[in-house]
């Protein structure tokens, strides 16, 4: 074969090699940036602070709360990929007691772990996605009182807690939150959510929230944990506080028979 032409040849094959690097190179870049929105210090609550009582009167319709201490002491597994890097696992945040069974309301039980389906988008299995409260009418306005106090910890070494976030939200939604202003009307994340300590290995956070005037149809309290490591598993725990609670009221318009 002529010189000439085994110079051309080398070329192509040099050329092929090049694009054939760029496209994998530009496919995870892509990838990563589809799966991975890293949440930091955020702070968001909507609603109003306070309540007139001339406004009419707030009926309590659905609450949960602890008499004691409670513990979850579970496995968090990530999926049969290849690549074991950061996967956000989800708590869909209970107390265990409540004084009156409600229709439409899920906030009674014990805290679950779920992971996410997958690195491209985040979803979780649709099982899942079960609001905390669906109330009967949709149309009303309604109060919420709360408080999440505890402890998460990721047992095993090999595994950190990369980030953490608690939202309330009419929507589930995962990331990122400050993108869905209308939807969420509470998310603590970072170091606002809580402290870390140990290498990122515990987070303990006790976060309250008192708002009025909120419209929704659904209502979802998740707990959003993104782990970074290199081990297929890890124990997780998470401990909520006997001083955690939930409360839903419904706001009642004033009779206006009633004023003078």
């Amino acid at each position: 074969m002529p010189p000439e032409i085994e110079t051309i040849m080398a070329m192509n094959k040099a050329f092929i090699g090049c694009v054939v690097l760029l496209i994998l190179l530009c496919g995870c870049t892509r990838d990563n940036d589809t799966i991975y929105y890293p949440v930091g210090n955020i702070s968001i609550e909507k609603g109003d602070e306070t309540w007139n009582t001339g406004n009419g009167k707030l009926h309590l319709i659905a609450k949960s709360y602890n008499n004691t201490d409670y513990t979850l002491d579970t496995l968090a597994r990530y999926p049969d990929d290849p690549t074991v890097g950061k996967l956000t696992f989800m708590f869909n945040l209970k107390n265990q007691l409540t004084d009156n069974e409600v229709n439409g309301f899920n906030g009674t039980g014990r805290t679950e772990l779920t992971m996410s389906l997958g690195y491209k988008d985040g979803n979780f299995p649709t099982e899942s996605l079960l609001p905390i409260y669906v109330p009967s009418d949709g149309n009303a306005q309604y109060a919420v009182k709360l408080r999440l106090k505890g402890e998460l910890e990721v047992v095993d070494e090999g595994w950190t807690i990369d980030y953490a976030y608690a939202q309330l939200a009419s929507q589930f939604q995962v990331y990122p939150p400050e993108n869905f202003p209308n939807e969420i009307f509470l998310c603590k994340g970072g170091t606002l959510l809580g402290i870390f300590d140990n290498a990122r290995r515990i987070c303990t956070f006790d976060i309250s929230y008192e708002r009025y005037n909120l419209s929704f149809s659904q209502l979802y309290f998740n707990l959003f944990v993104n782990l970074a490591g290199q081990k297929r598993d890890s124990r997780i725990r998470l401990k909520i506080d006997q001083e955690s609670f939930l409360e839903i009221y419904r706001q009642a318009e004033q009779d206006s028979n009633s004023t003078s």
